[in-house]
């Protein structure tokens, strides 16, 4: 094989890698955000019994395709990487024409929550990813052997790749796409001065007390932390009313929204007055079940999980803006980039 075209095939692969490498970080980074996708691809696919393994699958799968990067891009193991990559491709494939030939009300999932593709664009994509593959890995032979420091390079990222897993699955996201991100302007703490755009995009809690009367502009004055829980059976309640307090005497308005009727909460027996959500605005406001979002004049400054609670809540409430955003950005984009 001339050298010329042994380079192309690199080149190409190397490409093909940095798309799974993308595409699994993205998943990793959220995997609240990837167990929804997954678990509507099980509904999709009539096998609602698997929807309680969603979470697991989705780790797993973002797991595997960053795997797959990383023999694509070093050029280790190159056989079984390229087995690995056409047997992903294939399913990938298969699933996105379903999708545009079905036409679910459902994303796609290919770049977790931070892209967002029609069917059809997923299906094309992934015509246009076998395409590379085939020109990578073709003739499937004479696949050439990696450099020693390639091996050791597969090796640390691979192994940056299971400790990332294990920190995203307990903590929230570094970079959050939903539409809670941070930064992002409450829709009732708009004025009349705000643009179209503004309007278009701003979130909205949508959070109502038990005689049903809506309290979004509760959330829009001062300081303001909510506490979020999507699963109260599932809930740490004694946690929960502690850094409640703290969360109080540190001088902030303090809510809670729960996605439950008032009856199914009673049961628990809760000293703290409830209010209520549904499951999917509270899980997109707050990936953690019991977190915390803090908003100052409506825009979200800081969230943290359970196991995240400011030491010093006081100081955590003197922040006007969120200083860690663009740092947080730029790291993730430099070990894309890697």
């Amino acid at each position: 094989m001339k050298p010329s075209y042994q380079r192309f095939r690199r080149h190409t692969a190397v490409l093909l890698g940095v798309v799974f490498l993308i595409s699994g970080l993205l998943k990793l980074c959220d995997p609240v955000g990837t167990m929804l996708i997954v678990t509507e691809y099980f509904k999709f696919l009539g096998m609602p019994a698997l929807i309680p393994t969603a979470k697991a699958v989705g780790i797993v799968v973002a797991c595997l395709e960053c795997f797959v990067a990383i023999g694509l891009i070093t050029g280790v193991l190159r056989r079984t990487t390229a087995v690995i990559t056409y047997s992903l491709l294939g399913v990938f494939t298969l699933l996105t024409l379903a999708l545009w030939i079905k036409n679910p009300e459902m994303d796609c999932g290919c770049f977790g929550q931070a892209i967002h593709l029609t069917h059809a664009q997923s299906f094309w994509k992934n015509v246009v990813l076998l395409v590379l593959a085939v020109i990578a890995f073709t003739p499937f032979k004479d696949f050439g052997r990696p450099k020693g420091h390639k091996r050791v390079a597969a090796i640390v990222a691979a192994i940056s790749i299971i400790l990332a897993a294990i920190y995203s699955n307990t903590h929230l996201p570094v970079v959050d796409f939903t539409p809670f991100n941070w930064g992002a302007q409450l829709f009732a703490s708009l004025d009349e001065n705000a643009e179209e755009t503004d309007y278009r995009n701003a979130p909205i809690l949508s959070f109502r007390n038990a005689s049903g009367e809506y309290l979004d502009e509760m959330a829009v004055h001062g300081k303001v932390v909510i506490f979020s829980i999507y699963d109260a059976a599932k809930a740490d309640w004694a946690l929960l009313e502690q850094q409640y307090r703290a969360t109080q005497d540190a001088g902030a308005q303090t809510l809670l929204l729960v996605s439950a009727t008032p009856e199914e909460l009673s049961a628990l027996s809760k000293d703290i007055e409830p209010y209520f959500s549904d499951y999917k605005t509270l899980i997109t406001l707050n990936r953690c079940n019991g977190g915390g979002t803090y908003f100052y004049q409506g825009e979200v400054v800081h969230k943290w999980a359970t196991g995240q609670f400011p030491e010093d809540i006081q100081a955590a409430l003197a922040r006007r803006r969120l200083t860690a955003q663009g740092f947080c950005v730029a790291l993730l984009a430099i070990f894309m980039l890697f």
